[in-house]
């Protein structure tokens, strides 16, 4: 364990060979509405097989733009959540007030860099 502590990106790279990012940006009809049906898919998506992590993100300079950032296991996984968020009623109100997709993309890490101690 000590190893973990002492070398953490090491085995974040590790872990990031596989995983795949899925990052959705979008707007939304009401950002109040949005945001509190938003968490509820939160909620729910954390039994999906293959979810990581969701970062929920508002844009600071753009009313009603929000960006998610979805880590899963791999891409098939997040493809498979895809398929699913589709039917799941959970998603039926976040789903109701998105307004227009940006995009939405997977990605796979290349390479991960932290700042040193000293910058931060």
């Amino acid at each position: 364990m000590k190893e973990h502590r002492e070398y953490p990106l090491l085995y974040m790279e590790i872990d990031m060979i596989e995983s795949c990012l899925e990052l959705v940006i979008f707007k939304v009809k009401d950002t109040d509405k949005a945001r509190i049906a938003r968490r509820a898919a939160q909620d729910t998506v954390k039994n999906y097989d293959g979810f990581l992590s969701w970062t929920a993100y508002e844009s600071c300079e753009e009313k009603n733009l929000f960006a998610d950032v979805v880590l899963w296991r791999d891409l098939k996984t997040a493809k498979e959540a895809a398929e699913k968020v589709i039917k799941d009623p959970a998603f039926a109100a976040i789903m109701a007030e998105i307004d227009g997709l940006v995009t939405m993309s997977h990605y796979k890490a290349d390479r991960v860099v932290e700042a040193d101690a000293l910058a931060a």
